[in-house]
């Protein structure tokens, strides 16, 4: 007699990604452990497989949905890894309204269904959708209401002379009798003493006034942190200050006494991307003592607006820029990796000498290794010779026919995936036209499709090349190069050199013997 299926062996498996969403911002903070405890017991008592661990995004505010990982999880249920997304409330799926439909509307698209398991509703029925949409609506309100507390406050401590935040600043510290809370160590609880105005660090202070004097005085901020790392000056975190870091910190003018902040205008034009002075139209006299003067700070921002005046060409100034890597062992067992930097070396004779160097010299983040633009040149000229006498050709034209059944193999995919993204795109300019999707979003989202897009269109002409649509050269080729090398300008040559060659690594060798330089060539890269 046949087996008639339950309906239990009909139904498809259940596998779940349980996502967390946590905002320390917000009052109705809820803990990750209580958020995954309830939904792994929702789980458990549906017959829901949960896959993998959980996806956490902490500490983020819940309106900045570019920085959380929903796109992520979205794409592994396209690719088949689950079926529903566990969540303890609508609102951790997006607190925005629009922000939460177009997640949604990406999550379905993918084949994927949202379960709150805290307000599960059935959605597939219209009193499901509505109520969900609802409680959508209710979290969209209380952010706004939220929003506009935090405003309260952020106005309230600008008019005291204080930052939007009470979050600790390089060369200030808090005061002697501050006192850290116990259930939250990064707080601290109300002092007398200080008011929450911070006071000057007696190390940090001094170096962040220094820093100011030098680098109006005409001292590079390279210079600057390069020095200071050798004192030992650190971040608050204890971490190496880069010369980015030193900027950043110059840029905000809290030395000078100042706090600043972004009006709603500038807020729209700059956003989060720049913190340059200029970028901030709202500057403030605070309470906390300044380590500089005002004709100091007046004196930085000119030489900073100067400096973005400045219009560098885009020409390579040598033949190998971008293409030297360092090939120094590093502390993991692997190599450095880093891109090498043009230098220069003065002779006793008072002679300059062009080198290259590991860019992780400076902070000594790596031991390092060297190469002189001479024996560079010397050393290509050879390699290209090599293939204009035909040397290694038979080598060559296996790899080639490898790569080019490679090639003929993956080309299809990745023409799927461009037609993909390129539909992705078309619909969320849908979205965006239906107003179911910010500005703001929408911009950020297509960036992000344009980059996925550019990426997938150069793989596809790597793949042409590979599969013989494109140029290969062959050795007629490289004697034709060979021939009018002498005559090429730098920029010329590098762009020459981008064709056939992937990297040059320079690789250290033991005691005083020259640095090997190895060439990878285009048609020995990984596809």
């Amino acid at each position: 007699m046949p087996t008639v299926a339950s309906s239990e062996t009909l139904r498809p498996l259940q596998r779940a990604i349980i996502y967390i969403r946590v905002s320390t911002e917000r009052e109705e903070m809820q803990s990750p452990e209580q958020q995954r405890y309830s939904c792994e017991q929702y789980a458990l008592r549906n017959g829901i497989k949960v896959v993998g661990e959980p996806v956490e995004d902490l500490d983020l505010s819940g309106t900045t949905s570019g920085k959380r990982q929903i796109s992520t999880i979205v794409e592994r249920v396209r690719a088949g890894e689950a079926n529903i997304i566990l969540v303890w409330k609508w609102s951790r799926f997006g607190r925005n309204i629009r922000e939460s439909q177009v997640n949604l509307h990406e999550l379905e698209r993918a084949g994927g269904r949202l379960i709150a398991v805290t307000e599960d509703y059935d959605t597939d029925t219209y009193h499901g959708r509505f109520s969900r949409d609802n409680m959508l609506l209710v979290a969209d309100l209380q952010a706004g209401i939220i929003g506009a507390t935090w405003k309260e406050a952020h106005d309230r401590r600008h008019r005291a002379g204080l930052p939007h935040t009470g979050q600790a600043r390089f060369g200030y510290t808090r005061c002697p009798d501050c006192r850290r809370k116990e259930d939250a160590p990064d707080a601290y609880h109300r002092c007398n003493s200080c008011e929450g105005v911070l006071v000057v660090d007696p190390v940090r202070g001094p170096a962040l006034a220094e820093a100011y004097e030098r680098y109006v005085g005409g001292a590079s901020m390279s210079a600057v942190a390069q020095d200071m790392h050798d004192r030992g000056i650190r971040s608050l975190s204890g971490s190496v200050m880069k010369p980015t870091s030193w900027q950043l910190v110059l840029d905000s003018g809290f030395a000078a006494g100042l706090i600043r902040w972004r009006g709603p205008e500038f807020k729209r034009l700059h956003g989060r991307s720049s913190k340059r002075p200029e970028t901030y139209d709202n500057w403030a006299v605070g309470k906390h003592e300044p380590l500089i003067s005002m004709d100091l700070w007046e004196a930085y921002k000119r030489r900073r607006q100067k400096s973005s005046s400045i219009r560098w060409s885009t020409k390579a100034k040598y033949a190998y820029s971008g293409l030297l890597v360092c090939g120094a062992p590093s502390t993991d067992g692997g190599t450095c990796g880093r891109r090498m930097v043009a230098s220069a070396l003065v002779r006793t004779n008072g002679t300059e000498m062009k080198l290259f160097r590991c860019s992780g010299i400076a902070m000594r983040e790596c031991p390092g290794v060297t190469i002189t633009l001479k024996r560079l040149d010397k050393a290509t000229t050879e390699w290209l010779k090599r293939f204009a006498h035909g040397t290694d050709m038979g080598v060559m034209a296996m790899k080639r026919a490898a790569r080019r059944a490679q090639a003929e193999t993956d080309i299809p995919a990745v023409r799927a995936g461009i037609s993909a993204v390129q539909n992705r795109r078309k619909k969320l300019l849908d979205l965006y036209l239906k107003d179911l999707v910010s500005e703001h979003d929408y911009k950020e989202k297509a960036a992000e499709l344009s980059d996925e897009l550019t990426a997938l269109e150069d793989r596809l002409v790597s793949l042409e090349v590979d599969s013989g649509q494109g140029v290969i050269p062959t050795a007629d080729d490289f004697g034709e190069l060979l021939t009018i090398w002498p005559r090429m300008t730098p920029d010329e040559k590098r762009a020459a050199l981008s064709q056939v060659i992937s990297l040059i690594v320079i690789i250290k060798t033991p005691g005083y013997q020259q640095n090997r330089i190895e060439f990878i060539p285009k048609w020995d890269m990984p596809t």
